[in-house]
Formats: C-alpha cells, sequence, structure tokens
C-alpha cells in the first residue's frame, strides 16, 4: 500500500490508523510503536492473532510491554491470549487488558484490525 492510498484511507476513516506492516511483526513476539505521541505494544500470537496494548506497565509506568510474555490461559472453559509484564510478571488478557493474577490496574487494550497487509489500531489510542 502506498503512503499516498494510506493517506486516502486515513481521509475517508478517523477511526482508525496504520502503524505497521503486518509482516513486520513476528509470531511470539512483541514490537513497540509510537501513535498520536503514546508508546503502544503490539503483538501477534503464534496463532497469528494481532493485539495492541500500552506500552507502559499498569503498575510503575515504565515502558516494558513489549517485551512481555506473550501466552495464554483457560477462563472459563476459553482460551486467552496474554501478556505478562516483564517486571512482575503480572499477566493481563489482550483482549481486555483485565489483570488475571493480581489486584491491579487494568492493561489499555485498543482494537487492532488487518487491512491489506497493514495493522490498523483505532485513533485515540
Amino acid at each position: 500500500m502506498s503512503a499516498q492510498t494510506i493517506e486516502n484511507v486515513i481521509a475517508e476513516s478517523q477511526e482508525a490508523a496504520p502503524i505497521c506492516r503486518s509482516s513486520d511483526l513476528l509470531p511470539g513476539w512483541g514490537e513497540a510503536a509510537w501513535l498520536e505521541g503514546r508508546q503502544i505494544a503490539l503483538f501477534r500470537t503464534e496463532a497469528g492473532r494481532f493485539y495492541a496494548a500500552s506500552h507502559h506497565c499498569p503498575s510503575l509506568g515504565a515502558k516494558v510491554m513489549a517485551r512481555g510474555i506473550l501466552g495464554d490461559a483457560t477462563i472459563e472453559g476459553q482460551r486467552v491470549d496474554t501478556i505478562a509484564c516483564p517486571l512482575h510478571k503480572e499477566v493481563y488478557r489482550l483482549d481486555t487488558g483485565i489483570c488475571l493474577n493480581a489486584d491491579t490496574e487494568a492493561l489499555a487494550v485498543y482494537e487492532v484490525t488487518e487491512r491489506d497487509g497493514w495493522i490498523w489500531i483505532e485513533q485515540g489510542a
């Protein structure tokens, strides 16, 4: 997708912004990116699902979440993708941001879509 095409799509939809190519995210790994002056952690699970969350640890505010440990957990019989903070190992659901193993603030998560080989994040993230 060319830069001009991206600009046209953004002009048509103020609800989402392209942040990187989906091929830039390796399975099982996280990357940090800037969106509207904020650091966002982007993830691609081993199963190929994409997620975006704040790059800041909810407990300390340290910019570390993209280096967290991707995993999954069974919640009420359903498998959910998770990220563990590399500092305290608090485990957060990537779909809701809720912490599963500590009484702490939720991790901010953002809606992600993949279109035309690009990862799009909701505006206002």
